[in-house]
């Protein structure tokens, strides 16, 4: 950054000078820091956003110095207006230029991390950006964090159609061209949250065949946009494309997650991250678990027929919907993952994939969920447990009494006559009785391992 923070002793004369005369090139505001990663944009639009738009910053000024004061050990800030010049609306109406308020750290420091820094979003001269504002008297005003995009080119058509979401896709999926990291990393994050929400409006909009087609092909054109990126030679592109596949239900294979799960947390440090990104969370170990902690959040949600809106069944016939990704190997993978130092030494990765492991209870995966008996975790053996009850004994119940514990007929009976115990009582009977549990599916393991291992190098072993 070129310009540094102006001290409080400077003239209001010098200030503007500087604001008004600077090289195009040089930009009042932080190139890379506090730009809201993880931005979320279709939440930041339907609920935090009175208007979304594409601005060119035309010119800043400062309004005034906040002074906190050294018992709130907050910054001082400095209140900044910065002229913008519309170049297209994304939501709201507004008019060609307008006045948009933003706060901006009088001091910061990047080796000692952005905790404070991060609640401030901040604007350049000359920059082109989506902000996502909050009407104010006679101005515009940037939310503290996650409010901005980095976007390119300026001109982008929004050939997709007219709703904000479909506007902000075709936003981004011109950004994962961009020649900019920057610009493409946060287009890559985008059309992740973008095709997770998407996902959602496909079963109540199916009646509505115009906008279903609508959106089931701009899912498509995510799902090719981040299939080019994930071969990206930038590591943090590369994985965050992975991860936005699981979220718009795109198989990206088990290779490259193993590659990154397998991966030594020194070649890309936290304090790597902080330097390149102003953020610690793009380091090796944060992008290990965000990927578990997505492909955990995406097995919870029904997969939807981009034809006709139905939902997927887990083979012909079943009454039971598929949840994942499809194509995905996910027995394979964990089996794999298991045995990666970074799971081995982290119990959210491993409950993680415990959870994963119950929500579909594949045969295939029953040698990983006797492994998991012995979890230093109580709540990864407690899940792992109920998974083999969904396996092996087709309980839909999910309940811990011990009487009906290996009587799945029983348990269903339960379920329909609406007797089942309250969620803290059956985790209490699953503590008091643990020993018990643990060791009747380790014994029956014994018994029955041998007619797993044919399941083990199939693709199907849900039935």
């Amino acid at each position: 950054m070129k310009h540094r923070v102006l001290s409080y002793k400077m003239s209001l004369f010098v200030l503007l000078s500087i604001f008004f005369f600077s090289p195009p090139e040089e930009s009042f505001g932080y190139p890379v820091g506090s730009n809201g990663w993880h931005l979320n944009s279709p939440l930041q639009a339907r609920h935090n956003a009175d208007l979304v738009c594409k601005v060119r910053i035309l010119s800043i000024r400062q309004q005034e110095v906040i002074k906190y004061g050294p018992s709130t050990r907050m910054p001082n800030v400095s209140r900044m207006i910065a002229t913008s010049k519309i170049l297209s609306v994304i939501k709201g109406e507004c008019p060609q230029v307008i006045d948009i308020e933003f706060l901006y750290p009088k001091e910061r420091n990047r080796n000692f991390g952005i905790p404070l820094r991060q609640l401030y979003t901040e604007l350049s001269e000359n920059e082109v950006c989506i902000v996502f504002l909050k009407q104010a008297k006679t101005y515009y005003k940037l939310n503290r964090i996650m409010s901005k995009a980095r976007v390119q080119p300026e001109i982008v058509d929004y050939n997709l159609g007219d709703t904000p979401n479909l506007r902000l896709l075709a936003e981004f999926l011109a950004g994962c061209n961009s020649g900019n990291e920057i610009v493409k990393l946060q287009a890559v994050e985008e059309l992740g949250y973008l095709g997770e929400v998407m996902i959602r409006q496909l079963r109540p909009i199916k009646g509505d065949k115009e906008s279903f087609q609508r959106i089931a092909f701009g899912l498509g054109k995510a799902k090719d946009a981040l299939r080019k990126t994930r071969s990206s030679k930038d590591l943090v592109i590369r994985t965050s494309s992975i991860i936005s596949s699981f979220q718009v239900d795109d198989s990206p294979g088990i290779e490259e997650p193993l590659k990154l799960l397998k991966m030594n947390p020194s070649y890309f440090t936290p304090n790597d991250s902080l330097k390149k990104y102003g953020i610690r969370d793009f380091c090796v170990s944060s992008l290990q678990l965000r990927l578990l902690e997505t492909i955990d959040s995406t097995t919870r949600r029904a997969v939807i027929d981009l034809k006709d809106g139905s939902v997927i069944r887990r083979e012909e016939g079943s009454p039971y919907i598929f949840r994942g990704v499809r194509g995905f190997d996910y027995a394979e993978f964990f089996k794999q993952a298991l045995d990666c130092e970074s799971v081995k030494k982290d119990t959210q990765m491993r409950s993680h994939i415990a959870n994963v492991i119950w929500i579909r209870y594949e045969k295939r995966s029953a040698s990983d969920m006797i492994r998991l008996l012995d979890d230093l975790s109580m709540h990864i053996r407690r899940t792992t447990v109920s998974a083999l009850r969904k396996c092996i004994n087709s309980d839909r119940s999910n309940s811990w009494e011990r009487l009906h514990f290996y009587d799945p007929h029983a348990a269903k009976e339960y379920l329909r006559r609406g007797i089942e115990k309250p969620l803290e009582d059956r985790q209490k009977d699953y503590e008091d009785y643990e020993q018990e549990y643990i060791q009747y599916w380790k014994k029956w393991w014994q018994e029955h391992k041998s007619k797993f291992e044919t399941l083990e190098n199939t693709k199907d072993g849900t039935n």
